[in-house]
């Protein structure tokens, strides 16, 4: 109903966008600006930590970079090897120490035989154990820490960052060379963001008039689950009302629906 009343080609404000909905901020610009360091970004619920990760990625040539992109549902070490030797297409050994050697093996030939430098993404990443961070380090070490045939971006909510401050993480601690906490959209990035959508959506005009988007603000703070999920409501309303645009009253309306 909003796509045809509104006339978008495309559904705006997804949580999955493809690349041309992708949005950098000026925060997501910072995010690992050297592929060959390992990078910590963290940030609440919903501020768009993997649409961050995403936004990077996509930038990069995949003839020069191999994604290795893994969610963790189970935090253990022998679950994080299992998922990355799947994710360098092999099939995994059974022990793990046969499994580090895999990985390993097969991250070097990417480097030297293949000329592609493989960037490991592990997202929600504070759900990962502790035996499973203390395992990270390990699959960075080549040739005496000479050589980086591995870059590493940890994804996660600010817990990752408590949990990295123990001891017993000191090692990969050390190895992180950028580190970013990503905060909501500002409110000059938020006016960005809405034209960015309804533009990669195929519709040119403005659907929230000022109003509205300072109500959006002052209720999302920025962070882009709730942007997205408080602008389709108010769409929908809209739509019902046969309203050509999103006023203060309908985004009011819209925060209570939404329950934000």
């Amino acid at each position: 109903m909003v796509e045809a009343f509104f006339g978008f080609k495309k559904t705006p404000f997804s949580d999955n966008p493809d690349a041309k909905q992708l949005f950098a901020s000026q925060a997501w610009n910072q995010v690992l600006v050297d592929h060959h360091g390992t990078g910590l970004l963290t940030g609440e619920v919903g501020a768009g930590k993997s649409t961050a990760a995403r936004t990077f990625t996509a930038g990069l040539n995949p003839n020069l970079y191999k994604i290795l992109y893994l969610h963790w549902t189970s935090g253990s070490a022998l679950d994080l090897l299992r998922q990355l030797a799947l994710q360098l297409d092999l099939e995994p050994a059974h022990y793990r120490g046969d499994l580090v050697r895999q990985i390993s093996e097969a991250i070097v030939h990417l480097n030297k035989s293949k000329k592609q430098h493989p960037i490991l993404i592990c997202d929600e990443a504070q759900l990962l154990r502790h035996p499973a961070l203390e395992q990270l380090p390990l699959l960075l070490n080549f040739d005496m820490d000479s050589s980086h045939y591995l870059t590493l971006l940890l994804v996660g909510e600010p817990l990752l960052r408590r949990t990295l401050s123990l001891q017993m993480h000191e090692p990969l601690r050390q190895r992180i060379a950028v580190q970013y906490h990503l905060e909501g959209l500002s409110r000059e990035e938020l006016d960005a963001y809405l034209t960015h959508q309804f533009k990669s959506a195929g519709v040119s005009q403005p659907l929230l008039d000022e109003t509205a988007r300072q109500a959006l603000y002052q209720a999302t703070k920025g962070i882009l689950r709730k942007v997205n999920k408080l602008v389709m409501t108010a769409l929908r309303l809209a739509a019902t009302r046969k309203l050509s645009a999103v006023n203060e009253a309908i985004l009011l309306d819209a925060t209570t629906e939404a329950l934000l």
